[in-house]
């Protein structure tokens, strides 16, 4: 658990990347406040680490309002990664637990 986070990047000034690279870890799933701050400096920090980028839209938001909601998830989406709900995360992940079985 990382909890000493202060900045709008999760990976600043925390063990966020220590944690994810001791781990093996090559996705990161965001979901949080804001969605044009602190979720849009987390996904370009991990894009540069080389981590594979979603963020669930249904579970994300802004403070300022739905235009700076919608640039984030669009920012995310043309630059970053993936931007899908997390039904359609659910379902990613039941799918492809069905095909490794």
């Amino acid at each position: 658990m990382i909890d000493n986070k202060k900045r709008l990047d999760c990976f600043y000034g925390t063990d966020l990347r220590a944690l994810l690279d001791t781990l093996g870890v090559k996705n990161v799933v965001l979901m949080g406040i804001n969605t044009n701050t602190c979720v849009l400096n987390t996904a370009f920090t991990a894009f540069n680490f080389d981590y594979r980028v979603v963020v669930l839209s249904d579970c994300v938001a802004s403070m300022y309002g739905d235009d700076l909601h919608v640039l984030g998830l669009q920012n995310v989406a043309r630059c970053l990664g993936w931007v899908i709900t997390n039904g359609q995360f659910y379902e990613k992940i039941r799918d492809g637990a069905a095909a490794v079985t």
